[in-house]
C-alpha cells in the first residue's frame, strides 16, 4: 500500500508523462510517420488541441478535488497548468514559424482580419499572468484573495480557446462541441459550488 506522499508523487509523474508524451508522438510522426499533405499544419493543430485539453484538465482538477477530497489534484494543478501554457505557446509559435514563416506584417494582418486568430492570441495572453503568478512566493506576495480572482481568468482563456477552435472548424463540429460541453460543465460546477459554500 503506497503512502499518501507516494501516491501524490506517482500522480505527478503520471501527469508529467501525459504532458510530455504528445511531444514525443508528434516528433516521431514528423520524422518517421505521416502527418498528411501539410505536416506543418498538422503540428500547429496538434499543439493547439493538446494545449486546450490540458487547460480544461487544469480547470477540472478543481472539481475533482471537491468531489474526492484528494489533495493530489490541487498539488498537480499548477504543474499541468504550466504545461497547458507551454503547449498553447508552442501552438502560436509553430503557427508563426511553420505557417507564417515569421512574416510579421502578414501575422499582424491575420491578427486584424481573422477573428479566430484574435481569440486565440487573447486567450494565450490571458494565461501569461497566470503562469507568472503560479509560483508560491508570488502567490504569497499577492495574497490569496487577489490570486484567486486573477486565476479565474483561466475560464475566460479557455472560452476564447474554444471559440478559436469553433470558428476555425469547417465541417466536423464534434470536437469543438465536446470542448464546449466540458467547459460549460466546469463553469456550471464552479458557480454551483460557489453558491453552496457561500450559504
Amino acid at each position: 500500500m503506497l503512502s499518501a506522499r507516494a501516491r501524490i508523487t506517482a500522480f505527478r509523474l503520471l501527469v508529467l508523462a501525459g504532458c510530455i508524451a504528445p511531444a514525443i508522438w508528434i516528433a516521431w510522426q514528423w520524422f518517421w510517420g505521416d502527418l498528411g499533405a501539410v505536416p506543418s499544419e498538422a503540428v500547429v493543430h496538434f499543439a493547439g488541441r493538446t494545449g486546450l485539453i490540458l487547460l480544461l484538465t487544469t480547470i477540472a482538477f478543481g472539481p475533482a478535488f471537491r468531489l474526492t477530497g484528494w489533495v493530489g489534484f490541487m498539488i498537480a494543478r499548477r504543474q499541468i497548468g504550466l504545461w497547458a501554457f507551454f503547449w498553447l505557446l508552442a501552438h502560436m509559435l509553430s503557427w508563426m514559424g511553420l505557417d507564417q514563416y515569421w512574416d510579421w506584417p502578414w501575422i499582424a494582418k491575420d491578427m486584424v482580419d481573422l477573428p479566430y486568430v484574435r481569440y486565440g492570441a487573447a486567450g494565450l495572453l490571458l494565461l501569461v499572468p497566470l503562469a507568472v503568478t503560479s509560483f508560491r512566493r508570488v502567490r504569497s506576495a499577492m495574497g490569496e484573495r487577489a490570486w484567486h480572482w486573477l486565476h479565474r481568468l483561466v475560464y475566460v482563456s479557455a472560452a476564447l480557446g474554444v471559440a478559436h477552435l469553433w470558428i476555425l472548424t469547417r465541417a466536423d463540429y464534434l470536437m469543438p462541441s465536446l470542448f464546449l460541453a466540458v467547459l460549460l460543465f466546469l463553469v456550471v460546477f464552479r458557480i454551483v459550488d460557489a453558491v453552496i459554500h457561500r450559504q
